[in-house]
């Protein structure tokens, strides 16, 4: 197991099911910068998928709160914790470097306990693997968590950002040894 990240195998179940839920799911905005048209599409749902069927597989007592009151405030309920996942399409592994990010247009009103932040990896259209990275607190994302407008290029990796957000590196994320230990409390 590597130690950054849990790998996942995308199965074709869990593919079907996560496109299923996106069909019926439109946003008004999307961090793809395509005004949420690209929310159609299943990254997200996948990424929400993925932790959901992790954490019942470690005996985590999980709650999807995706069609439930508070969805837009949080995606899971987690042993009485909200959690609100965040997904990345990727085309390659994710480097502890790799930033994971918030935007800033959900930050107001999403004021989870946890953020549990995945990445997706595309071979061309097709997903193959999903990442699950860790996670990290409302608090926590306030505070070590770098805000970033559109527009602005990341002088660290000359990332060019196309929608205000709050980003934090892989590294700085709780392991998931260190999440599952605390979403069971």
């Amino acid at each position: 197991m590597n130690i950054l990240y849990e790998e996942v195998e995308l199965t074709e179940d869990c593919l079907k099911r996560a496109a299923k839920y996106a069909e019926d799911v439109r946003f008004a905005k999307s961090i793809r910068g395509d005004g949420g048209t690209e929310s159609r599409k299943p990254v997200g749902a996948i990424g929400e998928t993925v932790l959901i069927d992790y954490l019942r597989s470690k005996e985590v007592d999980v709650i999807d709160n995706r069609e439930g009151k508070d969805a837009t405030k949080y995606d899971l309920l987690v042993n009485g914790k909200k959690v609100e996942v965040k997904t990345k399409d990727r085309t390659v592994a994710p480097k502890p470097y790799y930033e994971c990010s918030v935007p800033l247009y959900n930050h107001t009103h999403q004021i989870p306990d946890w953020f549990y932040f995945l990445s997706l990896y595309r071979d061309g259209s097709k997903y193959k693997k999903a990442y699950i990275l860790g996670g990290i607190t409302y608090r926590e994302l306030e505070d070590e968590g770098v805000v970033m407008r559109d527009g602005d290029v990341d002088t660290r990796n000359g990332w060019a950002c196309n929608e205000s957000c709050i980003n934090i590196t892989i590294n700085k994320l709780k392991t998931n040894t260190s999440m599952l230990n605390l979403l069971k409390l």
